[in-house]
């Protein structure tokens, strides 16, 4: 695969990137408070390079020189996918017949590439995601999601397995616009990530620069001087944007492992983003878990205590 191209979030219009730890955390405070009523969701990537695509159509690309895969394409490799999941008996682990759209949201979160794009509500935890690991610089993503739709993975049990993503990829094509999925029953690591999933249906026209088969709010980006007045240390100065539909904040790596030592102070550490066994055995394997020093331990063949009286 050829590599993706730039997807130049701060020459753009759509991103700003901070040079201290300072900045990162008043870009995502001065996000929020920017226009009160509004919601916004977030994501975090180690390496800014990255354009913004979920797994399925990142999958589907042979060549970054030719179009994208379209809708059709995609839809024809999630349903062959979703399929085969089922025969493969994936969805009866679920409990009561698991609908398309709770079906994957299931497969996301076990590495299967999907549609879905992981979010959270918790601008901390997108931020640890952006510094987690690398020597690359990483990107914080801030989407308004005041006006988008929000689905359950558990649907009624009269609905077809099939029609809540039928009907949610429906609403998004006509209305050219993303949706989010609520899983009904998260799992542990969903509840300390504060996670949820973005998608849409694969857009006609072309996305905002650097991101691909979403269709986010379009028009003018706010530019550099908005976006640098927005992020100023001045309280509400002059010149910053009414709104910001979608911000890309860039990290430069040099401040990366600053940055998650203050998140740490706010319970954002590995042990609380990832509090299941397959994160404590990742932790494990790349050395982050303390073993030593090794705690004294007495031979099973001279436990004599532990025979019992």
């Amino acid at each position: 695969m050829d590599d993706q191209a730039d997807p130049r979030w701060t020459t753009s219009g759509w991103g700003y990137g901070v040079k201290t730890q300072d900045q990162a955390f008043r870009a995502v405070n001065r996000i929020v408070s920017l226009s009160a009523g509004r919601r916004y969701v977030w994501r975090g990537s180690s390496d800014r390079s990255h354009r913004l695509r979920s797994s399925l159509l990142r999958d589907l690309v042979i060549d970054e020189t030719e179009p994208l895969p379209t809708e059709l394409e995609l839809r024809r490799r999630e349903l062959a996918v979703l399929r085969e999941a089922r025969e493969w008996g994936v969805a009866r682990e679920l409990g009561p017949p698991a609908s398309d759209l709770h079906l994957l949201a299931h497969l996301q979160q076990h590495g299967v590439p999907t549609r879905l794009l992981d979010v959270t509500h918790n601008p901390m935890t997108a931020l640890w995601f952006a510094c987690e690991s690398g020597d690359e610089a990483g990107v914080l993503f801030a989407f308004d999601v005041t006006d988008v739709p929000t689905y359950d993975t558990a649907g009624l049990p009269s609905d077809p397995l099939d029609w809540s993503l039928r009907h949610a990829l429906a609403v998004s094509a006509r209305r050219a616009a993303p949706f989010l999925v609520r899983p009904t029953v998260p799992t542990a690591r969903l509840r300390a990530q504060e996670g949820l999933f973005l998608s849409a249906a694969v857009p006609l026209g072309p996305a905002l620069p650097g991101v691909d088969g979403m269709p986010l709010p379009a028009g003018e980006p706010p530019g550099p001087a908005r976006l640098a007045g927005l992020f100023a240390p001045e309280e509400r100065g002059a010149g910053r944007p009414a709104r910001v539909p979608f911000c890309a904040v860039v990290i430069p790596a040099r401040i990366k492992k600053k940055v998650k030592e203050h998140l740490a102070a706010l319970n954002r550490r590995r042990s609380t983003v990832y509090p299941d066994v397959a994160g404590f055995r990742e932790a494990l394997r790349d050395g982050e878990v303390a073993l030593h020093p090794l705690p004294d331990a007495v031979p099973a063949s001279e436990d004599t205590d532990a025979l019992g009286a």
